[in-house]
């Protein structure tokens, strides 16, 4: 995947320091619909993800010079659901590491929590037609994510961001400096009143 542009927080400047943002619940989120959204019809059996049970691990861009590295791990358990006009089936299945680096996840330890009439059927049909629409659907994830990072109107807040805490700044650093300023002149005057009072006493 090329580098994107990407944002860095607005203590590091033109996003040119190293920087690692956590990624992990906008990730998490995005997979869990992308599941959720992913079914398979074969015959006169229909195949749904029911639910997201878990998925662990992390997601986290990396910031430097203005671009951006993604890396992701996860591990997921699926609930899902099979039907036809006469029965019905249902278990949980694993996804094993979904990564950044490839599409070559595995699909493990899929169950059925009853036996029935289509459950051999629905397992099939999650280890082969289910595997390869994920595969599909997974295979723009990486850009997805790094997306919301590069995001064109994302990176314009973030300018402005700056670009206030820029002007505070600034800001900031002027009146400290008036402070300084003001300090100085009223020292100089003590130190001034000072003198004259000692050179009063020194004529009595």
């Amino acid at each position: 995947m090329a580098k994107q542009q990407g944002a860095g927080s607005i203590w590091n400047p033109n996003s040119w320091h190293w920087e690692e943002k956590n990624y992990t619940p906008i990730s998490k989120q995005l997979i869990e619909s992308k599941i959720k959204s992913t079914k398979v019809e074969s015959g006169d059996i229909t195949l749904l993800n029911q639910e997201v049970k878990s998925i662990t691990g992390d997601a986290q861009v990396n910031i430097r010079k203005g671009k951006q590295v993604l890396i992701y791990d996860f591990d997921i358990e699926v609930e899902w659901h099979g039907v036809n006009k006469d029965h019905e089936a249902e278990g949980t299945y694993k996804i094993k590491d979904l990564n950044s680096l490839d599409n070559d996840f595995e699909i493990i330890h899929i169950s059925c929590n009853t036996k029935t009439a289509i459950s051999d059927k629905c397992k099939d049909l999650i280890k082969k037609d289910m595997f390869k629409k994920l595969r599909d659907v997974f295979t723009t994830l990486m850009q997805e994510i790094g997306q919301y990072e590069s995001d064109p109107e994302k990176l314009k807040k973030d300018q402005e961001a700056r670009r206030i805490a820029e002007e505070q700044v600034r800001l900031a650093k002027e009146q400290n400096g008036d402070l300084k300023e003001k300090i100085f002149q009223e020292q100089k005057l003590k130190e001034q009143q000072m003198k004259q009072e000692f050179s009063q006493f020194a004529q009595k």
